[in-house]
C-alpha cells in the first residue's frame, strides 16, 4: 500500500498511478459488491451489540432500538431479531446513548456508552411493562471487559493519548503501553516486537488501510527514514484512538505481529480544537558533555501545532483539520580518530610519519592531493580555495588524532490533515482524509562522516488518502467499503551532489569516478469491502482485502564506487586492498498482487459463553520486475557450462523469485466465557 527505499547516495521518486485506475478498481471493487456481497473490515471504527430482554429474561423480538451519537446527532434505527439480537458495527468512536422501544414496554435507554477505535461494545437492554411514554434511563452499567470477544489487547484511549509525556509526539512511542509490546532502546519508533515475534512485522491501520512499505515490509506513516524519530508525523491531537490487537480475528492478516488501528478524530457538531507548543534548548536545560568540557551537546526541539473542528449543516456534514510542525537542530557528540597531521613515531597514524616512512617520491599524486601534502613535503596544509585536503586538518586537537566533527542535523517538519464526513441518510455515511507530511532532513546518519559536504540531504514527501462509504440497508446487513492509497516520495543526496568528482578543486576532487544521478521510489493502493450480517445468535462478517505493490526503484548504490586500503601507509603508496563500483542497468520496477478474503462468526452460545470462530485467505503475490531485471541463484544448474546466477520473469530461465502460496489458510478460532455473568471475569482462549 505504499513504498520505501534507501540507498545512502541515491535520489528517488514516486511514480503515481492515474486517477483512473483507481476509478476502474473501485468500479470493479462494486461490481464483485454487486455480485456477491463482499466487504471491509471495522478498522477505525467500533462496534455497539446487544440483546433486548423481558423482565423474565426471555428474548424480545421486534423492539426498536436507536443508536444515537451525542456529538453529532447521527442515529441509526434498527429491530431486534427473532433472537432478540441487534447489532450496530461500522460507528465513528466517541459517546452513543442507545434506546429501545416495544409495544406493551416503558421505553429504556442507556447514555453515556463510549466506543473506542477497533472495541465491540455489547449494551443488553432489558424492558419493563408499561407505557412506551414511560423512560428508564440507566447509566454506568456497561460492562468494561468485552465478554464476547477472546482478541487480546486494547484502546490507548485518547485521554491517555494527551495526557501523557511524550517527547516528539509519536503515537507509535505508546504501543509500549499494551502487554506484550516492546521497543529496542535507541530504535526507531515503528521498531517494535510483539510476543517476540521480529521487529516491524506490526500491521498499521489508518481509518482501516493498511500502511505497508513494499521495500522493507514495515509502515509507511511515522516510519524513521535515515535519522531521527520520523520523517512523518501523525499529530497526536488528530487521533481519537488507537488500538491493538494480538491473535485477531479472521479479517485482520498481512503481519503476525499486533494489529494497530488507528482512528482520525472528526467534527461534531460543536466546534472545538486545540492549539499547542513545546520547546528544548539544550544549552539551558543539558549536563554538560563528558567531551566538551564546559558546555552541553547542542540540541534545539520545537513542536507546535493546532487542530479544529465543526460542522458545515448540522447532523449532517463535518469537518476536521490540522498542522503541526517540528524543527530540530542536534549535533552529534561522537568523536572520531583520524590520521593526525604531527609526528607521533607511528607510521599507522600519523600522516607525517606515514609519508616519511615510504618517502615523499614514492607518495602517489592522488594520495597527496587528497590528503594534502605539499609537493616535496610530508607535512599536511589545510584545504583552501587553491589547495586539496580532504581530511580534517588536525594540528589543533591533540596527538591521539582524536578528532570531534561537530556535525549538525537539522529535520524540519511539517505535517497537516483533512477529513470530512458526510451522512447521506440514515442509511449511508460518506468519509474522506487526506494527509499530507513533508520534510527536509539534513542528518549526519554515519558517524565516520567528517565534513558537511558529506552529510546527506534527505527531501520526503509522504501523502494519504482514503474514502469510506459505509451502507445499512437493514437491521441485519451492514456493508463497509474503503480505498486508500498511500505515497512516499524520499531520496537522499550527498551534500556534495552538485560536485562533478571530475572537476578541479574545490569544484570536484580533481578524479573521474564515474558518478551519475541515481534515483528511487514506489507505491501501492489498497481496497477493502466487507459485509455485517446479524442472524440469530449468529454476527457473521466476511470480505474481500485487496492490495496492489508498486515499487519503482531507481536505485545506483555505490555508484561513485569505493575503494578500501590495508593502512596508512597502503593509501599513501596508492595500493587499495578492495574496491567496488555498481556497474549495469540498476532500474527496477516491481510489481505484485495481494489478495484475501475472510468469513467471521461470532457466535454467542449462551448469554455468558461467546465463540468467535473465523477462517482467512491470503495469496501473496510474487513480485515480477517488469522488464525481467532481476536475477536469483539456481541451484539446479550446472555451474561448468551455465552461470548460476539467472535471470527472473516471466519467459526467463527461472519464472518467478519464489512460488506463491495458494493455500494460505489461516483458522481462528476463540471462546470467551463471563465466568460470574457480571462482566467482570472473563477468561479468553485463542
Amino acid at each position: 500500500m505504499n513504498s520505501f527505499s534507501s540507498d545512502n547516495s541515491s535520489r528517488g521518486k514516486a511514480t503515481r498511478r492515474g486517477v483512473s485506475v483507481a476509478v476502474s478498481a473501485l468500479g470493479a471493487m462494486l461490481g464483485v459488491f454487486l455480485v456477491c456481497v463482499s466487504t471491509f473490515s471495522q478498522g477505525s471504527q467500533g462496534t455497539i451489540q446487544g440483546t433486548v430482554f423481558d423482565q423474565t429474561g426471555g428474548a424480545v423480538a421486534g423492539a426498536t432500538v436507536t443508536v444515537i451519537d451525542v456529538a453529532r446527532g447521527l442515529t441509526r434505527t434498527l429491530t431486534s431479531d427473532g433472537a432478540g439480537e441487534y447489532v450496530t458495527p461500522n460507528v465513528i468512536p466517541g459517546t452513543y446513548t442507545v434506546r429501545t422501544t416495544a409495544k406493551g414496554f416503558r421505553t429504556v435507554e442507556h447514555t453515556g456508552v463510549l466506543v473506542e477505535v477497533g472495541q465491540t461494545i455489547r449494551v443488553d437492554l432489558v424492558v419493563q411493562p408499561g407505557e412506551q411514554t414511560q423512560t428508564i434511563t440507566v447509566t454506568g452499567e456497561v460492562p468494561e471487559i468485552d465478554t464476547t470477544d477472546a482478541t487480546l489487547g486494547g484502546t490507548v484511549s485518547n485521554q491517555a493519548i494527551l495526557a501523557l509525556p511524550l517527547n516528539g509526539r509519536n503515537f507509535q512511542r505508546l504501543l509500549q503501553l499494551r502487554p506484550g509490546v516492546v521497543t529496542q532502546p535507541g530504535a526507531g519508533a515503528g521498531d517494535a516486537s510483539t510476543n517476540g515475534r521480529r521487529t516491524g512485522n506490526d500491521l498499521l491501520l489508518v481509518e482501516g488501510i493498511a500502511e505497508i512499505g513494499p521495500s522493507n515490509g514495515t509502515m509507511t506513516l511515522n516510519s524513521v527514514y535515515r535519522t531521527g524519530d520520523a520523517n512523518s508525523l501523525l499529530p497526536i491531537d488528530a487521533i481519537q484512538e488507537f488500538n491493538t490487537q494480538q491473535d485477531s480475528k479472521a479479517e485482520y492478516g498481512w503481519r503476525d505481529g499486533s494489529v494497530v488501528n488507528v482512528g482520525v478524530k472528526s467534527g461534531t457538531n460543536s466546534l472545538h480544537g486545540t492549539a499547542y507548543a513545546f520547546g528544548r534548548n539544550a544549552t539551558a536545560t543539558d549536563a554538560n558533555n563528558f567531551f566538551t568540557p564546559g558546555q552541553p551537546t547542542p540540541a534545539t526541539v520545537e513542536q507546535f501545532g493546532a487542530t479544529a473542528g465543526g460542522h458545515i449543516i448540522k447532523d449532517k456534514l463535518f469537518w476536521f483539520l490540522g498542522y503541526e510542525g517540528l524543527r530540530t537542530t542536534l549535533t552529534n557528540p561522537v568523536l572520531d580518530v583520524i590520521p593526525t597531521d604531527v609526528s607521533t613515531g607511528d607510521p599507522t597514524f600519523s600522516m607525517v610519519d606515514a609519508c616519511i616512512a615510504i618517502g615523499r617520491a614514492k607518495v602517489n599524486p592522488l594520495s597527496a592531493q587528497l590528503a594534502g601534502l605539499p609537493a616535496g613535503s610530508c607535512v599536511p596544509q589545510p584545504a583552501s580555495p587553491t589547495f586539496e585536503n580532504l581530511f580534517p586538518f588536525t594540528t589543533n586537537t591533540n596527538r591521539q588524532g582524536n578528532f570531534a566533527p561537530n556535525l549538525v542535523t537539522t529535520g524540519p517538519l511539517n505535517n497537516g490533515f483533512i477529513k470530512g464526513d458526510y451522512v447521506l441518510g440514515p442509511h449511508h455515511h460518506l468519509s474522506g482524509l487526506y494527509f499530507v507530511s513533508k520534510s527536509f532532513q539534513n542528518v549526519n546518519y554515519d558517524n565516520q562522516q567528517l565534513l558537511p559536504q558529506w552529510e546527506a540531504n534527505v527531501p520526503s514527501n509522504v501523502q494519504m488518502y482514503n474514502g469510506a462509504w459505509t451502507w445499512t440497508p437493514s437491521s441485519s446487513w451492514v456493508n463497509d467499503a474503503r480505498a486508500g492509497y498511500a505515497y512516499l516520495f524520499a531520496k537522499t543526496l550527498s551534500a556534495d551532489t552538485n560536485m562533478i568528482p571530475s572537476n578541479p578543486w574545490p569544484s570536484g576532487y580533481g578524479f573521474n569516478t564515474g558518478v551519475t544521478n541515481p534515483r528511487y521510489g514506489g507505491l501501492p493502493a489498497s481496497f477493502v469491502d466487507t459485509v455485517s450480517y446479524l442472524r440469530g445468535k449468529h454476527a457473521f462478517k466476511f470480505g474481500f482485502d485487496f492490495v496492489d505493490v508498486v515499487y519503482d526503484n531507481n536505485a545506483y548504490n555505490r555508484a561513485n564506487g569505493r575503494i578500501k586500503f590495508k593502512n596508512l601507509t597502503d593509501f599513501l603508496s596508492g595500493k587499495p586492498k578492495s574496491g567496488t563500483i555498481l556497474v549495469g542497468d540498476p532500474n527496477v520496477y516491481a510489481r505484485a498482487h495481494w489478495f484475501a478474503g475472510f468469513a467471521q462468526d461470532d457466535w454467542r452460545v449462551t448469554p455468558r459463553l461467546t465463540l468467535n470462530l473465523g477462517l482467512r485467505w491470503e495469496y501473496n503475490g510474487a513480485p515480477v520486475e517488469r522488464n525481467n531485471y532481476e536475477g536469483t541463484f539456481n541451484p539446479s544448474v550446472d555451474p561448468a557450462t551455465t552461470f548460476a546466477v539467472q535471470q527472473v520473469g516471466p519467459g526467463a530461465p527461472i519464472h518467478s523469485m519464489y512460488n506463491a502460496d495458494h493455500r494460505d489458510f489461516s483458522p481462528r478460532l476463540g471462546v470467551a466465557w463471563d465466568v460470574r455473568g457480571n462482566g467482570k471475569t472473563v477468561p479468553a482462549s485463542v
